[in-house]
């Protein structure tokens, strides 16, 4: 065997390791910056290495399950900058430091049991140091091997100190504790040599079982035990110790998607809502296409945005229930696959089509209630057309743009761009909010017109009993609006600039409270508020439902009166729908100026 300190072999432009190539004695081995695509079984077999390095590989994409075997006295493993997926154990058993920085690639990380020796640990993904914080949940039959065999151990030992209770022995290896029910005391005395094991000062000695022997490590465990791993140390009672990077973090700890059970349990309601009553008005307005007007045409994009939303938490709850309680071990398919990529675009792009559909709904209103008496200056249904393709094009934008590499989808479990690395994505995400604010404030201001030129409350109708009360119903009506609206962007506005500040006041578990379950209460909210609550909706409904000649009496008791003109029947009329309104008391009053009134 060829002796050496060190052998240097970077940057040399090797593309292939034969088997048994090193057949070497060094310390330290390099092979940093080449352009190696493999290591094959056995390419270090019979070696002595203790540092290993493949450092900045790129090409380096497959370790054959055997490619370390053989060499038994590797401390330090480099695989940094590669293209490695998966990291066999074979021949890794003393490892101490392992080193896999910069590589996304890597999927998964053996189990904490596979190392018996490891002290450091520098990786690429938060979520396999969970696995090394939590070998119970990363790998539970082998956690449940190592438990089983803990506990072999522990009576064996016990036996042991059973049968020499005035003695002080220092173990230095498994190896030495024998199963002593197998064994006679007169065996026992011949295979124990007390002046072997006798300790120094006299007192056995937990951390002398750490020690090395000459080449380096003690002999494996006994057969006996039916285990093979390295000395007494592995068998600590307490959790052993990693020191591993990155640490999980605010944005990538070590728990479920969800978080919280209540949370996993409520989503589930926001779900249900969502989806159930935007397909309920959807299907309700495609059906009556034919007298498809401006309000009919925004609801059905209103109700569209808003069953994205409730598909992005389908997606993240099936999700949850799939990797319940072991979620790191989904992690890499998960944040780093096409799932996440399809989530995240769905909750941006819905997100930012409902915002924008919200604020031309009020506008259209505002507008319509506006110029009432003009008919020529409504909003025709071409004109909409082309602003919600505006629309389409600014969400589909906005949504697509960290797929290209502004801002990440991958950043977190929850699949949302809230990682801010640089000043790009710092704009970009400052840009979704300002987008949620702009909005809000002009629905506040259109609504607070609209009130104000329905009369204010009947102060323009002499404070007329009736007046005033249909106007109190009104003003009512549009709060509850406006309030829903702010409870479901205000939180998660005031903490999304406090981060992007700099001083982020809430973690991701609890922002997923904010992001989960607040924001998309308008995706649950909207299509009651602006459809199905109506009276309008439910003569649609029951149109619908008479179409199939079924259900006649339902439609017999509930049958309504023909209504007067309205935008919804009339397109040519100047009163438009609002929300949550009763057409029939509210029609017949007018203005004394001469126009409609709500």
């Amino acid at each position: 065997m060829v002796r050496f300190v060190d052998r240097d072999l970077e940057g040399n432009h090797i593309r292939r390791l034969p088997s048994h190539a090193l057949r070497v004695r060094a310390d330290q081995v390099s092979l940093n910056y080449n352009l190696i695509e493999e290591v094959p079984a056995h390419a270090f077999k019979n070696a002595k290495i203790s540092k290993l390095s493949f450092r900045g590989n790129p090409n380096l994409i497959r370790l054959d399950p055997q490619a370390f075997a053989g060499n038994l006295l590797l401390r330090q493993l480099d695989l940094s900058n590669t293209a490695i997926t998966s990291l066999p154990t074979k021949g890794l058993e003393k490892l101490e430091v392992l080193k896999i920085e910069k590589t996304p690639s890597l999927k998964y990380i053996p189990s904490i049991y596979e190392f018996q020796h490891l002290e450091q640990a520098h990786l690429t993904h938060h979520f396999h140091c969970c696995a090394f914080a939590f070998p119970e949940r990363h790998n539970p039959a082998r956690h449940a091997l190592y438990e089983t065999q803990l506990a072999i151990m522990i009576q064996n030992f016990e036996r042991f100190l059973a049968r020499y209770p005035n003695r002080y022995f220092n173990i230095l290896s498994c190896s030495d504790i024998r199963d002593t029910s197998a064994t006679t005391s007169e065996e026992d005395d011949a295979g124990w040599s007390e002046g072997d094991y006798f300790s120094d000062s006299g007192s056995f000695e937990d951390d002398d079982r750490d020690h090395f022997n000459g080449d380096g490590f003690h002999d494996t465990v006994n057969s006996s035990l039916g285990a093979s791993y390295g000395d007494c140390s592995n068998f600590s009672r307490s959790r052993r110790k990693v020191e591993c990077t990155p640490l999980p973090d605010a944005l990538n700890p070590c728990e479920d998607v969800m978080g919280w059970s209540w949370l996993r349990a409520s989503v589930w309601f926001v779900i249900a809502a969502a989806v159930v009553g935007n397909v309920a008005v959807l299907l309700v307005l495609l059906a009556n296409h034919t007298e498809m007007t401006v309000p009919r045409f925004l609801m059905c994009h209103l109700a569209f945005s808003d069953l994205c939303t409730g598909l992005y938490l389908f997606m993240l709850a099936v999700v949850d229930l799939r990797s319940y309680g072991e979620f790191f071990n989904y992690a890499y398919d998960w944040q780093y696959g096409v799932g996440c990529k399809i989530a995240g675009f769905l909750s941006v792009f819905s997100g930012q089509l409902s915002v924008f559909t919200l604020t031309i709904v009020t506008l259209e209103r505002w507008f319509a209630i506006t110029y009432a008496i003009y008919l020529e200056r409504r909003i025709s249904l071409t004109a909409a057309a082309k602003i919600m393709i505006g629309g389409w094009l600014f969400s589909v934008l906005m949504a697509g743009l960290p797929l290209a590499g502004v801002s990440d989808y991958s950043s977190t479990s929850i699949c949302l761009p809230v990682e801010s690395e640089n000043i790009g994505v710092a704009v970009y995400q400052g840009s979704l909010f300002m987008t949620n604010a702009i909005a809000w404030v002009t629905i506040v201001i259109c609504y607070v017109q609209i009130y104000r030129s329905l009369g204010g409350g009947g102060e323009k109708y002499g404070g007329r009993g009736a007046a005033a009360a249909a106007e109190r119903r009104i003003a009512n009506k549009m709060a509850l609006l406006v309030g829903t609206d702010l409870l479901c962007w205000a939180p998660v506005a005031f903490f999304g600039v406090t981060a992007l500040a700099g001083v982020p006041l809430v973690d991701v578990s609890h922002g997923k409270v904010l992001l989960v379950f607040f924001y998309p209460l308008n995706a649950c909210a909207n299509p009651f508020l602006y459809a199905i609550l109506t009276k309008q909706y439910r003569r649609d409904l029951l149109t619908l439902i008479a179409r199939t000649g079924r259900c006649n009496w339902l439609v017999e008791k509930y049958k309504l009166r023909t209504p007067p003109p309205t935008a919804h029947t009339n397109p040519s009329a100047p009163v438009p729908l609002l929300p949550l309104v009763d057409y029939q008391s509210s029609h017949s009053q007018v203005k004394e100026n001469g126009s409609a009134m709500l």
